[in-house]
């Protein structure tokens, strides 16, 4: 009988320390206690700041680039449609350009730059006079006349160079004598 007791009790013993580990952890996890405290929070709100500084200026940098390569993209376009209306109409068109601070471009028949007022091509996207302008405030800073003879191709090669808004980087938009038109960063050799 002292045996049974003795295992009676130690099997109490071991059930009270189970129910006060038990009662611990439910004091811990009660719903009544939702929240965060004010540690965590402090930790949450310097780990968002070190990512906000870190992640801000690349952000702006990648935002500039995009804005330069972009402006670039509208000039290729741009120049290959003065292309195609060379090569689609069987006559020379030039392309001329002005820079700051007015940052647009036109195209007219014929080799004559500036353009005289009847031979301007106007469609979409331009003005009256057949201007485009870039729209995202980027600038045109070398703009020299670029001209396509009806078989599509450049009378001479030809760099016009694009800088974005704030002045922090450029690119240039190569036209070699084949009428090939792309993109490149500044310096490269144009072929």
């Amino acid at each position: 009988m002292d045996i049974c007791r003795d295992a009676l009790c130690a099997r109490r013993s071991c059930e009270s320390n189970m129910t006060r580990n038990t009662a611990i952890l439910v004091r811990a996890f009660r719903p009544d206690s939702a929240g965060f405290t004010v540690a965590e929070l402090l930790v949450l709100l310097a780990v968002v700041s070190i990512l906000c500084a870190i992640g801000f200026p690349l952000y702006l940098s990648y935002a500039r680039a995009q804005e330069t390569d972009g402006a670039a993209r509208v000039i290729v376009v741009s120049l290959n449609q003065a292309r195609q209306l060379a090569v689609t109409r069987g006559v020379s068109y030039s392309v001329e350009t002005q820079t700051n601070p007015n940052n647009r471009m036109r195209f007219c028949s014929g080799t004559v730059v500036p353009c005289p007022g009847g031979q301007v091509f106007t469609g979409a996207e331009t003005d009256g006079s057949g201007w485009r302008r870039l729209e995202n405030s980027s600038r045109i800073t070398l703009g020299p006349t670029i001209t396509f003879s009806s078989l599509g191709a450049a009378t001479a090669a030809g760099v016009l160079r694009v800088q974005n808004s704030s002045a922090t980087g450029s690119l240039d938009v190569c036209v070699s004598p084949s009428g090939r038109i792309r993109v490149q960063g500044v310096g490269a050799a144009c072929p």
